[in-house]
């Protein structure tokens, strides 16, 4: 398939499993376009006029046209100049590389993470959140997310890529989408009553059993006991990055017992323990791995694709 080609069918399988209420998705494209068409001049030319088709800015064509022919695709968690090199040294060896794919966003799409931030606001609305509290609860933790990608070299890797003629590409929230829906129903399915029937499930999926057998970083409780209820679960491993301590007194509020997320932060961890809350890690790579490994299922229709996996990625089909 055409490297355009690609990237459309991520991002239709992101829109697909947004966990916000529906129509969210065409309200950020509808704010996105009335805001271009305000801009004059140079802000106007230096517009990502991808935000009008695609509400995730973490997730884009960082290298090429969009009209290569993509066959072998080189898919690491993260993606830098070694990645970049490794791919052109696998060329050298006979092993055509014609994209290399991150999961983590670089360049541009590094730059505006704390875009995609907004994205948690619509999913707490969905546990009975104003957007008035929700939006306020926000503001201070993606402001910190904003200053602090602020100071990073965005462009290291793109830069690499373009000198070496590769197709890049990030595909950051809409995997996380991916990983977040398919867990959330399964947790809503089968409603574990008991936390060890929590990490149970999480043991049964391949990307988690994956990682135990291998890095020893899968599924553990951070809070609570294995004997602990269950209670209700929210699966929180979307919107770019882990959200603000404050919300978490509030999820309590809301009638959720128990957290499954990638990982969670110290100052995190506190509040957790304070609220009597139940926080169970499923691991951030092996998370990882599973929104990856659900969107090239529905990205790689026909089963084509040759996937090379380095940095810390290992394709496991469905």
């Amino acid at each position: 398939m055409k490297l355009r080609e690609f990237y459309e069918r991520a991002i239709e399988k992101g829109v697909k499993e947004d966990p916000r209420r529906k129509g969210a998705v065409d309200t950020d494209l509808k704010k996105a376009k009335a805001e271009y068409r305000k801009l004059k001049g140079v802000e106007k030319k230096s517009f990502d006029r991808e935000k009008m088709v695609n509400p995730y800015a973490d997730s884009r064509i960082l290298n090429g046209t969009g009209n290569e022919e993509i066959k072998t695709v080189l898919v690491g968690i993260d993606i830098d100049v070694a990645e970049i090199l490794l791919a052109d040294r696998l060329c050298d060896k006979g092993m055509k590389i014609d994209l290399v794919l991150s999961h983590h966003p670089s360049g541009r799409a590094f730059s505006q993470l704390d875009e995609v931030m907004s994205i948690q606001c619509g999913i707490w609305e969905t546990l009975g959140f104003t957007r008035e509290i929700a939006e306020g609860l926000m503001k201070g933790r993606r402001d910190e997310v904003a200053r602090t990608i602020a100071s990073r070299n965005h462009m290291r890797a793109v830069d690499a890529a373009k000198l070496l003629g590769i197709p890049f590409m990030c595909l950051h929230t809409v995997a996380d989408n991916c990983v977040a829906r398919y867990l959330q129903n399964i947790f809503d399915t089968e409603k574990p009553e008991k936390i060890k029937g929590v990490l149970n499930i999480l043991k049964r999926v391949p990307e988690y059993r994956h990682a135990m057998r291998t890095s020893g970083a899968g599924p553990n409780i951070l809070a609570g006991e294995a004997k602990s209820g269950a209670g209700k679960i929210f699966v929180d491993m979307t919107g770019g990055t882990s959200p603000p301590d404050g919300v978490l007194a509030r999820l309590s509020q809301s009638g959720i017992k128990t957290i499954v997320g990638m990982h969670a932060r110290e100052s995190a961890y506190k509040i957790v323990k304070s609220e009597f809350l139940n926080y169970v890690i499923a691991g951030h790579m092996a998370s990882d791995n599973l929104g990856v490994n659900l969107l090239l299922d529905a990205i790689d229709r026909g089963g084509n694709l040759k996937v090379v996996c380095c940095s810390g990625f290992k394709r496991l089909k469905r």
